[in-house]
């Protein structure tokens, strides 16, 4: 499944319709927030994915206009959510990475319903530079980084012959709230940080080339 800036919506749509045509049951999902900013991702797509109907419980509590944003990899511009702009934002979509600013204190869990989607995912990284993509499964919950692979739509490599090739940076980045800082994924825990993307949070990938997808395996 592409992110926005392939076919996402559209997909999301698709998926959502076939999922709930055959019977699937929603299933309850949630996101951890901390004080302060968050990169988040969904595991599931949800049934009404407005920004403020995902993140109900946390406009509860706070105002949530400007605190929402998007990557925009094409423009290479955030975008900001604005109730009253609810178009120019769009839909929370799986696969795309987020960053949420909860303002007031302490840790909350918001949640909605979804369909769970997991499986094989392809993420677009449409543009040479950085695109700020979620991990989309609900199940596993988290996937090793050299699982990952990396195709141009004719090729498709493993992610370390990805990186030798040129066609991406050696790490992908996430964001740890508790400590307000940027965490490294990589081939090797020698190397980096961490070595498995995780369910629920969102990573940024450096493409060196145009046109590529990530394909993240749900098994």
């Amino acid at each position: 499944m592409k992110n926005r800036t392939g076919f996402a919506l559209l997909a999301a749509t698709m998926v959502l319709g076939i999922a709930v045509s055959a019977s699937a049951a929603p299933v309850t999902s949630t996101i951890t927030l901390g004080t302060g900013w968050n990169m988040i991702a969904l595991p599931t797509v949800p049934l009404n994915p407005a920004p403020d109907a995902v993140l109900q419980d946390l406009a509860n509590v706070q105002d949530v206009d400007g605190n929402i944003v998007r990557w925009d990899p094409i423009n290479r511009s955030n975008v900001q959510f604005y109730s009253f702009d609810p178009e120019s934002f769009g839909n929370l979509l799986i696969g795309d990475g987020y960053w949420v600013l909860k303002t007031t204190s302490g840790s909350l869990t918001a949640s909605y319903q979804g369909v769970d989607v997991s499986g094989d995912h392809w993420i677009s990284l449409p543009r040479k530079g950085w695109t700020l993509i979620g991990y989309p499964n609900n199940t596993p919950a988290s996937k090793i980084y050299d699982d990952v692979l990396v195709t141009n739509g004719i090729e498709t490599k493993s992610m370390e012959d990805a990186i030798g090739a040129g066609w991406v940076n050696d790490f992908a980045f996430t964001w740890d709230n508790g400590n307000r800082s940027l965490l490294s994924v990589s081939l090797s825990s020698d190397v980096g940080d961490l070595v498995e993307l995780e369910k629920g949070k969102g990573y940024w990938f450096q493409s060196k080339v145009d046109n590529l997808a990530l394909i993240i395996p749900g098994s």
